[in-house]
């Protein structure tokens, strides 16, 4: 039980002042539209099945399975994390001018993080779906399962924004390393030795055996148990790891100057990965269209495998191209909110244009080297992949650079979800012209042969390469001559 000290209780007072402060309605909308999108996802789904489910008995075995969906949902929850969990690790100033002991923060720390909305989610979400098909002590077992994963994930990710050094994140990487490989064995060990040793190796016999109903839940218990004993444990260790890191403390060590480090030289380049890294909102959207493409892509290409689609993946010049369109629709909107800075460097506009061209087909080159195993391991055609890159970066791409005449200046901090900020009807409606290339794609590949649509989305894209040059410099001279009152726009925004 967590004794509610004196600073304990002040630094609650102060989160609660923080979190009133913070209050928007908006957010309360949100929670509660998306919530019951789930709810009726659920329930409409459970009255589709509700005649079949009701004449199955599931039966108790099925706990073995519990710790196996609990650890499976690890990485994605990690993932969750990084791009939309923020929580307070170190005190603000007010707080480090006050005798606060470590002890106390770390409680303060382990308590608002537990109470967090993103550890409860996908435990809430597994649970109202499983207590629908499965017995209610089971549902509540899975729930329980899936948040001590998800809180010793959240501990992780504190720990890791609070390490100030090499020698605090290596024993976190390692031990991450090691905790991963201890319940992934727990639970496919229970799973696979329960299935073998009474004989059911598929699914479908489990729920046919109704012998078995009864009879082999202790292994699941005794595996659901040394999962929770694991996990209770790291998070103690952690806990304790997170309390004896540096904090500030006047009486021992003046406050340490942080600096920041930049990419190497500072160059055009340079400034194309620092203003995605350092934008929450950019690396937000960015990576969010990587994973959901990437993994688009994959499941595509295998159902292109097994069903007559001419052995064409319909995602795959979204998987290549997407995100780079996603940073491209923007093109001057980040370097907006910093133009008087930018006009003083000896940088010429077409200069930052083409730059950023070469920056966004890296990054389709980039996409396209991680689907390389589709074609080792899946059957996807070599010169496909190559043409796709190409149309990608030559055709499909470059029309985008011309957005830089309607761009508005954008908020790099703010978040990303359904934010429209910097939009405008100009940018909306040329928006539109990116489904010309995309009808030319999948025209040429459903309608021509194979070889001569390869020949014809290859060389579309080898001629937008080549013309990259002329067409940026005729981008840059209508901008030039709008330059004060696109500058004025800026200004005003």
């Amino acid at each position: 039980m967590i004794v509610m000290t004196t600073a304990l209780r002040e630094i609650f007072r102060l989160w609660l002042r923080q979190k009133r402060k913070d209050f928007r309605w908006q957010e309360v909308f949100m929670f509660f539209y998306f919530s019951g999108l789930y709810l009726a996802m659920v329930i409409g789904f459970y009255a589709a099945v509700h005649d079949e489910v009701a004449q199955q008995t599931f039966p108790s075995i099925l706990v073995t399975f519990a710790p196996l969906v609990a650890v499976s949902l690890q990485f994605g929850d990690l993932v969750m994390k990084l791009f939309w969990r923020r929580s307070p690790v170190e005190m603000d100033d007010y707080l480090r001018t006050r005798p606060v002991p470590p002890r106390d923060w770390a409680r303060f720390v382990l308590i608002d993080t537990s109470a967090g909305f993103l550890q409860w989610m996908l435990a809430l979400m597994v649970g109202t779906a499983a207590i629908l098909i499965l017995s209610w002590w089971m549902a509540l077992l899975l729930m329980v399962l899936i948040f001590s994963v998800s809180l010793t994930n959240a501990l992780f990710q504190n720990c890791w924004r609070r390490a100030p050094g090499n020698q605090w994140t290596l024993p976190l990487v390692f031990g991450y390393i090691f905790w991963s490989g201890v319940i992934w064995v727990v639970a496919i060990g229970t799973a696979v030795g329960t299935m073998m040793f009474t004989g059911l190796l598929d699914f479908k016999d489990i729920v046919a055996e109704k012998q078995f109903t009864e009879g082999f839940v202790l292994p699941g218990l005794l595996a659901s148990a040394a999962l929770l004993l694991i996990n209770g444990l790291t998070c103690y260790i952690l806990n304790r790891y997170f309390t004896r890191m540096k904090n500030h403390n006047e009486e021992h060590h003046a406050p340490v100057t942080a600096t920041a480090h930049s990419l190497g030289e500072v160059s055009l380049w340079s400034i194309e990965w620092v203003q995605l890294l350092r934008s929450k909102r950019l690396k937000t959207s960015f990576f969010v269209i990587v994973v959901v493409f990437l993994l688009n892509t994959y499941m595509q290409q295998n159902s292109t495998i097994q069903t007559d689609m001419h052995g064409v993946n319909i995602m795959l010049l979204f998987g290549i191209a997407f995100p780079s369109i996603i940073l491209a629709q923007w093109v001057m909107g980040v370097e907006a909110n910093f133009f008087s800075g930018i006009w003083t460097k000896p940088w010429s506009v077409e200069g930052i244009l083409r730059r950023k061209y070469v920056f966004f087909c890296a990054i389709c080159g980039s996409m396209a080297l991680l689907m390389v195993p589709m074609i080792i391991w899946m059957g996807l055609s070599p010169l496909m992949w190559l043409c796709t890159l190409l149309f990608g970066c030559g055709a499909f791409v470059l029309p985008f650079m011309a957005t830089c005449l309607f761009s508005s200046r954008m908020d790099l901090f703010a978040s990303a979800f359904f934010n429209y900020q910097g939009a405008n009807k100009q940018l909306n409606f040329f928006s539109f012209i990116m489904f010309v290339p995309m009808g030319i794609y999948y025209a040429a590949y459903f309608l021509l042969p194979t070889l001569w649509a390869h020949a014809l989305i290859g060389g579309l894209g080898i001629l937008g390469l080549l013309l990259h040059r002329p067409y940026i410099h005729w981008i840059y001279t209508i901008w030039h001559k709008r330059r004060y009152k696109i500058m004025e726009r800026w200004q005003g925004e």
